[in-house]
This record gives C-alpha cells, sequence and structure tokens, in this order.
C-alpha cells in the first residue's frame, strides 16, 4: 500500500496575536564560534611556540575574548528562542491538543483528489488560513492509496491549548468546511472527528546548545591547531636550514668574573639581534649586579638584562638573557660601583662566532639549545682544569635537561652539572658553572630523552 506524508513547514502561534511564530533558522553566532575557534587554536599553537613575540600573547588575548563573545552570544540567541518557544507553547514538557479527521476518497477519485482542485490538494493547502489563528501549530495530511476501493485520509491539526481548538472549531473553516466541499470524492458517512490531548511527544520543537556546538568549538580549536602547528614546524625547519636569515643557530654566551671592586673585562662583544646570554660571578667580599644601558646614564638596554634590584652576593653567580640591539657601542656598570666596575658593550657583525658554535677549543664557555627531541650541536671541546660554563636554552615544548658524564653510562662528571633532578622547562634556560677534569673525551646527554639527544664532551 502506497503511503504519502505530507508537513507543511509552520512556526507557533502564541497569546492572541496573528504572527509566525519562530523557525529554526541558520545561526550567525554559530559560525562566528567556529570561525573564532580555528582562530583560537591557531594563535594557542603559535604562543606555546613563540611566547618571545610581542604580538602573540596581545592577539592570544583577543581571540579568547572574540570567542567567549561569539560562544555568548550563540547562548543568549539560544535562549532567547527558547523563551520564545515557550511562550508560545511549543517547549517540550507543554501539553498539546490535536484534532483528527479520518476521511475515504472513492474508488477512481484518488488522482482528482490530489489534483489542483482537488479534497487531498485543498487541505493540504489550507495552512495559509490556519496559520493566521492563534495556537496554530502545525497541519500534517496522510494518504493511504489503495489499489482497489476506497483510498484512506488522515488529517491531523495541532494546538497549544484546548481553547484555542474550540475557538477554532467554531469557525467555519475548518478541515470539515474543506472536505464538505468536494462530495464527489469523499465517500458519504465516511468522515470522523477525533479530539484528543497529545501525552507523549517526541517532537523536538525547541533548539539546542549541546554537544554538537562544544564538539564544533573544541573541532575548530584542534584543526586550526594543527594547521598553524604544520606551518611552524615548516617555517622553522626552514629557517634552521638557511641559518635563520643570518641569526646564529645558538644564543651567544660569555663569561664574565667581579671582584672587589673590578670587573676582568672592560669589552663585552656580541652580534646584533641575537639571544644574547651573559653569565658572571662574584668573587669578591661584597655584593656586586651587572646592568646594561644604552648608553652612561642612559636606559636600560633590556629588561631584566641586570634591573639595578638584582644584587648578587659573593660567591654567587648570575645569567643574563635578552636579545641584542643593532649594531652599536653600548655600556655595561655594576650600579653600586660606577665609577669603578664599567665597561663598553660592543654589538658587531661577527662577533662571539667561536662562543656560539662552541668550536674554540680554549672557550672556556659554550652554549647549547635544545628541542624535541635535539641538541643544536652533539660536541662540544672546553679547556681541561679549567672553570668552564655551559649554557641550556630550552626552545621545545618539553622539559630537557644537560648532564656531562665521564662516559656513557657512567658517572656524573662533577658535581652540580647537569643533576638529574635539574630540568629546564620550555622557554627557559639554565647555566652550568664547573671545573672541568684532564684532558680527553666525556659524554652528556638529556636524562629524559638519552637515545636522542647525547653529545661528546672534548676536553683539551
Amino acid at each position: 500500500m502506497d503511503q504519502q506524508h505530507d508537513q507543511g513547514a509552520h512556526g507557533a502561534q502564541g497569546g492572541h496575536g496573528g504572527h509566525d511564530g519562530p523557525q529554526p533558522e541558520p545561526s550567525i553566532w554559530s559560525l562566528a564560534a567556529g570561525i573564532c575557534a580555528v582562530l583560537l587554536g591557531a594563535v594557542l599553537l603559535w604562543w606555546t611556540r613563540d611566547r618571545a613575540n610581542d604580538f602573540a600573547s596581545p592577539l592570544l588575548g583577543a581571540t579568547i575574548v572574540a570567542t567567549a563573545f561569539a560562544v555568548f552570544g550563540w547562548l543568549y540567541e539560544d535562549g532567547r528562542l527558547r523563551r520564545r518557544l515557550r511562550a508560545l507553547g511549543l517547549a517540550s514538557g507543554v501539553t498539546r491538543f490535536t484534532q483528527v479527521v479520518t476521511l475515504a476518497v472513492a474508488e477512481g477519485q484518488l488522482a482528482a483528489a490530489r489534483g489542483a482542485d482537488g479534497v487531498i490538494a485543498e487541505l493540504d493547502h489550507s495552512d495559509s488560513a490556519l496559520r493566521g489563528r492563534a495556537g496554530f501549530q502545525d497541519l500534517r495530511v496522510i494518504v493511504s492509496a489503495a489499489a482497489t476501493g476506497p483510498s484512506q485520509v488522515l488529517v491531523e491539526t495541532t494546538w497549544s491549548d484546548r481553547e484555542h481548538l474550540a475557538t477554532y472549531e467554531e469557525t467555519r473553516k475548518t478541515i470539515l468546511d474543506v472536505i464538505g466541499r468536494h462530495p464527489d470524492e469523499v465517500v458519504p458517512g465516511s468522515v470522523q472527528v477525533f479530539d484528543m490531548e497529545v501525552v507523549r511527544d517526541t517532537k523536538e520543537v525547541s533548539l539546542k546548545f549541546g554537544l554538537g556546538a562544544i564538539a564544533t568549538i573544541l573541532g575548530g580549536i584542534v584543526v586550526g591547531g594543527f594547521m598553524v602547528g604544520a606551518g611552524l614546524t615548516v617555517f622553522q625547519e626552514d629557517g634552521q636550514a638557511t641559518g635563520g636569515g643570518g641569526a646564529p643557530a645558538a644564543p651567544v654566551s660569555i663569561p664574565l668574573v667581579a671582584t672587589d671592586n673590578k670587573f676582568n673585562k672592560s669589552t663585552i662583544e656580541a652580534p646584533p639581534n641575537a639571544d644574547f646570554s651573559i653569565t658572571w660571578e662574584n668573587k669578591g667580599q661584597i655584593p656586586h649586579n651587572l646592568h646594561f644601558y644604552d648608553k652612561k646614564g642612559g636606559k636600560t638596554l633590556a629588561d631584566g638584562a641586570g634591573s639595578s634590584d638584582v644584587i648578587v652576593t659573593g660567591g654567587k653567580s648570575q645569567t643574563l638573557t635578552f636579545k641584542t640591539p643593532a649594531v652599536g657601542n653600548y655600556y655595561f656598570q655594576c650600579d653600586l660601583h660606577p665609577d669603578q666596575m664599567n665597561g663598553t658593550f660592543v654589538v658587531k657583525e661577527g662577533a662571539g662566532a667561536a662562543a656560539a658554535t662552541g668550536a674554540a677549543p680554549n672557550a672556556s664557555s659554550a652554549a647549547v639549545v635544545a628541542t624535541d627531541n635535539k641538541y643544536d650541536k652533539t660536541s662540544l671541546s672546553l679547556p681541561a682544569n679549567s672553570d668552564v660554563t655551559v649554557s641550556l636554552q630550552n626552545k621545545g615544548l618539553i622539559k630537557h635537561n644537560i648532564h656531562f658524564y665521564d662516559k656513557k653510562g657512567g658517572k656524573t662528571l662533577a658535581d652540580g652539572a647537569g643533576k638529574d633532578d635539574t630540568f629546564v622547562d620550555a622557554g627557559k634556560s639554565e647555566t652550568l658553572t664547573f671545573k672541568t677534569p684532564g684532558a680527553g673525551k666525556y659524554y652528556f646527554q638529556c636524562d629524559l630523552h638519552p637515545d636522542q639527544m647525547s653529545g661528546t664532551l672534548t676536553v683539551t
């Protein structure tokens, strides 16, 4: 038996007005939330990979605010529609009423009933008049076509309450009036009318901000993060392969010693626009500090680079790390003894190349950069029986350390040189100071990733 089910797309009517009810429509807020989620994922990954960038943190904050605003707008729009649906009697849990009319179409008259002027066609189009009535919600016309004999037709109208249904039945523009205009098509005596209360209704009328919306936002964050992550990885690898546009592949690191009241160097050199690290030790008896300025009596060269409130007591050391400025002559001093302890900070091309590569056999310092999971160099060279410094900068996303041994799987080379519990967080740095042993070959590794991150220390 062939069955046809026609349902008009009707909105709810509420109160006593004659306006159309709310229809589930695409919301601009869902699109905005999805776009903001993708941007948030992208910026979040960028921020974790390049926190030092001046634009990363402000852009992350802006995208968080934009995403929160879009989600709030989505929730507000959803709540507004829910309230409107409840006011119109469409919300889940509200009792509704329906009128069911059944009739039989005479054998041989089904085609005519479905025609432009037939009873089925007129019933199907009667929603135009019904939509103007208060309390009307839905119209359904169901046809069970029979090969022989009469065909059965069921017409169902749904109303928000009993009063509106009763008011409708008192008019002369009901479903029964439509049927009465087609006596040739309808079997006499076949029309039956049932007024019923809807006990259980699985039709979901109200909109939901549920798991689908949450999955959309989280999916956008993940997809955006992977997209930008892939791009950052490509650009990072390209920059490493080409030397990063002329900048040193590793930070420049040099040692400095302070005594009472003197620095052992009156000139410090470094290349321009480089990650510069200087480790200095106070071998005096009184406190000192190291402060870099753009000129004598001028402004601090870089935030945190030897601020005047950072005082190092006797026997202690400090490591300052900052980005060097453009080529030029600058100034450094001990703020506690500026007349005796000062010097010139010379920024020029080619300065510090030996320290950056760790290749100078007599250099007393070396710099190592860790990424996930790799050191930027697998060999270091330091002088024998000397006080040396090794700086480790972690440019990866996970923790690393550098630990010096007398051999692979052997004993720690010197107390304090990369202890097992000394791990450097992402974006942080550490400086190890120790006395090298006699000439020979030694070993270093990351204790968290010993199979991927290791190298040879040559002491000459």
